[in-house]
């Protein structure tokens, strides 16, 4: 039976991009040797590609070889998920989202983590109100095809159709997406659909790592998915919560962060529009879409969430950027343990319990 992320028992059971950065800061500097009487060293690594980011990997381990193992283990699970859930690409032996999409009308077998995947996307799409919808992907690929022409020959940059839009907007409802658990399928009854899962699919994964993490035996570490940051126990150097800085998406920014919390088995997810964006006519375009208009947001710069569950984080984040901040706070209703901050322009605004993550307060 494969173990599957819920808003219930994640988020109110317990308490991207400025995908740039979140940065795991240490107070201790160059110096990560755990309290001599665990006997533990603090190891660091780095994978590159998974998600297009890179991550950053900090764990708590015995000795090097100890922490080679966990580093290969969550290298190959990143590059599995990656594989799994990507939408461009093909790979040997690997039935994926891509190959969902291309066979759209027809029943496809796929994995346990895909079926979990798609249902937690279902279950983002209810509680968002359709904001975040893993149907949208007609409409997104229009946008990714102009950003991704835009960035690369900016003489030949462009817009998408709003007729075009309208018309790739027909074939995003939730409804057309089945999954058939008794015959491990997954079907898009809307042959022109097309699922982008890019809203919720690292924090999904990261979440399925830590997971596995704590049950290989892994006390205290981070991972940092291109800022989807989650954290094992506390930073055991000090024997204080890990601490995260939350990264200012302005250039001319005072200082490089809006806030630095103290985290304990806790995600920080961060979305915003200062990443993943293109110019066009001197206007920024947002990977950020509103369901809505099928147009970029424009209600905040960057939203951060504190969860426990980094899915949920991650799906947050985005639902929050597509609202304003009063409709916001009314959806956190259904998420009492979850906590944000808000950055428009020079206005940062943050939840009650956010307040209770900042560091020095």
């Amino acid at each position: 039976m494969s173990q599957k992320m819920s808003f219930t028992n994640k988020c109110s059971g317990s308490a991207r991009v400025f995908s740039a950065l979140l940065a795991v800061l240490f107070a201790c500097g160059a110096i990560m040797l755990c309290v001599s009487a665990c006997r533990n060293e603090s190891f660091e690594a780095f994978v590159t590609g998974p998600f297009d980011t890179v991550t950053k990997i900090i764990l708590f381990a015995g000795d090097q070889s100890e922490f080679d193992e966990h580093r290969l283990f969550i290298e190959q699970e990143l590059w599995r998920y990656h594989q799994l859930f990507d939408i461009y690409n093909d790979y040997p032996g690997v039935t994926n989202i891509k190959t969902i999409n291309d066979r759209a009308g027809s029943a496809v077998a796929c994995s346990e983590d895909i079926l979990d995947l798609i249902e937690f996307g279902i279950e983002c799409e209810e509680k968002s109100g359709g904001r975040v919808n893993i149907a949208m992907g007609s409409v997104l690929k229009l946008w990714h095809d102009a950003r991704t022409l835009s960035t690369a020959e900016p003489s030949r940059a462009f817009v998408p159709d709003r007729q075009a839009l309208e018309e790739a907007a027909r074939h995003t409802s939730i409804d057309d997406v089945r999954i058939d658990r008794l015959k491990g399928t997954v079907t898009l009854t809307d042959p022109l659909m097309l699922l982008d899962v890019g809203a919720i699919a690292k924090g999904y994964a990261v979440e399925r790592i830590a997971e596995s993490l704590v049950k290989r035996g892994i006390r205290a570490g981070a991972l940092d998915a291109g800022g989807n940051v989650r954290v094992i126990g506390q930073n055991v150097v000090k024997n204080k919560p890990w601490r995260i800085g939350i990264h200012n998406p302005f250039d001319n920014a005072e200082g490089p962060f809006v806030e630095i919390v103290d985290v304990v088995n806790r995600s920080v997810v961060t979305s915003g529009n200062d990443q993943r964006y293109f110019i066009f006519q001197g206007r920024r375009y947002s990977h950020i879409i509103d369901p809505a208009t099928n147009q970029p947001a424009e209600y905040h710069d960057a939203v951060s969430v504190i969860a426990e569950d980094s899915g949920v984080a991650d799906f947050l984040s985005t639902t929050l950027m597509l609202m304003t901040e009063a409709e916001g706070r009314e959806l956190l209703a259904d998420f009492p343990d979850c906590e944000v901050l808000w950055v428009q322009g020079t206005t940062v605004t943050m939840t009650e319990g956010f307040k209770e993550y900042v560091a020095g307060r």
